[in-house]
């Protein structure tokens, strides 16, 4: 008799194949797999899951994370698995709104995969519904740590402290030397535009000594000679309108409008949709009425004071005072130069 109380008896095993040793009289046929006559139970182990292992700190405490755990709610007094949701915090909003000003339309592409990954993680009770934990989807570990962690969400970086350090050092001798290249630039965003002394430089001689093939073979030739010759200088010449772009004021959104010009002969022969020079006014200008009426495509003659040369292929910035239309191309006007 088995201690399970069953009486059934093993079968004798076979020895070789196609003999074997008769099984006693009255015994049961053996079948593979059972007891003789009585099928074999498995009793399988019921495994919990991962997720719900409950995590303790040092103080025996739950950490509440990005998982579920087991709890006992401070509300209803049950044992439980929490259940979490994704809420959105000022965290994520800022960040949106961060990405907006820096990325302006691109933001667009970007915001929406972002956006989920600041999201803040909120431990439920399950029975009472009650809100037992907020918890942040972006960490960064203390400095003081070797080894230094920054979390978005289930993403992680891992890096040891003094990699985290040159990364720094690096970027603050790039953000440095940049400052430092532009800091004679002059600068588009100036409150006050100031009409210089008139020039009689043509357009040939702006493009001789500023132009962009000038700039690819010395860029410092270039700044020197802009500073020296045509900075805040008022320039009379002739240009044609590749589209003009109108004044925008929206809260602190301040937008000048523009005439995006091409010049005779162009800076890009091979590129028709580059202009070469854009000429800013303000919505409240005595110009900007008349620079409102001009065609694409159409000639027209203006004064304009020059404010910062173009680098890398942008078009040159002028501060624009006069405008009058052109009837057709082969008009002479007394504004000549272009």
């Amino acid at each position: 008799v088995r201690p399970d109380g069953c009486g059934c008896l093993p079968a004798l095993p076979s020895v070789g194949r196609g003999a074997g040793v008769p099984q006693a009289a009255g015994w049961p046929a053996r079948r593979a797999g059972t007891w003789a006559g009585c099928p074999m139970t498995y009793i399988v182990e019921k495994k919990e899951d991962a997720r719900t292992v409950p995590e303790e700190d040092e103080n025996g405490e739950p950490v509440f994370d990005q998982n579920p755990v087991k709890v006992t709610c401070a509300f209803c007094g049950r044992d439980t698995i929490t259940f979490i949701e994704y809420e959105s915090s000022w965290v994520t909003y800022a960040v949106c709104i961060v990405l907006l000003f820096v990325l302006n339309w691109a933001a667009l592409c970007v915001v929406p995969v972002v956006y989920p990954l600041f999201k803040d993680v909120v431990h439920h009770c399950p029975r009472c519904l009650s809100v037992l934990a907020t918890r942040s989807r972006v960490a960064i570990s203390s400095f003081k740590q070797e080894v230094m962690s920054l979390r978005f969400g289930s993403c992680v970086v891992v890096l040891a402290r003094k990699y985290v350090i040159g990364l720094s050092a690096i970027l603050l001798v790039i953000a440095g030397f940049n400052m430092m290249r532009n800091s004679g630039a002059a600068s588009t965003d100036i409150e006050v535009w100031a009409r210089g002394p008139d020039v009689s430089s043509s357009w040939q001689d702006f493009l001789q000594d500023c132009g962009f093939k000038s700039y690819l073979g010395n860029p410092i030739h270039v700044s020197v000679a802009f500073n020296e010759k045509f900075k805040n200088q008022t320039v009379s010449w002739e240009g044609q309108v590749h589209h003009v772009e109108d004044s925008l004021s929206f809260l602190w959104l301040n937008q000048r409008g523009a005439i995006f010009t091409h010049m005779d002969p162009q800076q890009f022969p091979q590129k028709r949709d580059m202009a070469d020079l854009v000429l800013l006014f303000n919505d409240g200008d005595a110009v900007a009425n008349a620079a409102g009426k001009l065609a694409r495509g159409q000639r027209f003659a203006f004064e304009a004071t020059f404010v910062e040369v173009g680098k890398r292929g942008a078009p040159h910035v002028l501060a624009l005072w006069e405008v009058r239309p052109l009837k057709d191309a082969s008009s002479n006007s007394s504004l000549g130069g272009a």
